[in-house]
């Protein structure tokens, strides 16, 4: 797989979108949480309405070797991972996204709407380890890990790590899991 040539950059910054109960938070969290047991920077801010499941929610990331020093929204991201493909139709999920950047999208159907396009059902991966909460699959781990291998960073075992970290036991060991299925299975559209 051609992976996003993030080998020059000092900065990464992206946006993950999706709906509320999906995890969207949590998955910039642990991304976090990652850069920084490979001693690196990072930052996750959340950025939502009401909370409610359901309701649209924007996490931006930044993921850095050197220090941030930005602290807002990020208007103009290397990167989107659209955690839910409907979100297609509420907004403009390209809008602001770098010329070369690339979008991620949690489907089994490729939709071509962007030229550097990868795809991972992460709903599939959910359901098939039982990572469901009130009926919604909770994709987020399996989407870090597709992001991850598409950005070569942070590591798998960073990534694996930082999630055995925050979910402890069994749910810990099957989001571990979803992680690595991620990272194995995301595809570029070609």
């Amino acid at each position: 797989m051609e992976y996003y040539n993030c080998d020059k950059m000092t900065l990464i910054e992206l946006a993950l979108r999706g709906r509320g109960g999906q995890g969207i938070v949590t998955a910039g969290e642990l991304m976090t949480k990652a850069m920084v047991l490979e001693d690196k920077y990072a930052q996750s801010i959340p950025f939502f309405g009401g909370e409610r499941r359901g309701a649209p929610v924007v996490s931006f990331v930044r993921l850095s070797d050197k220090p941030i020093l930005l602290h807002r929204e990020v208007y103009n991201p290397d990167g989107v991972a659209i955690f839910d493909v409907s979100m297609i139709q509420l907004i403009n999920v390209t809008e602001g996204l770098k010329e070369n950047g690339f979008l991620l999208l949690n489907t089994n159907t490729p939709k071509r709407i962007w030229k550097n396009e990868y795809v991972v059902d992460a709903t599939n991966i959910a359901k098939e380890l039982g990572l469901i909460v009130a009926g919604w699959a909770i994709v987020n781990t399996a989407m870090i890990g597709a992001l991850a291998r598409i950005l070569g960073q942070p590591s798998l075992h960073s990534l694996e790590e930082a999630v055995k970290e925050e979910f402890p036991g069994k749910i810990g060991e099957l989001n571990a899991e979803a992680v690595e299925i991620g990272y194995k299975e995301v595809k570029r559209v070609d």
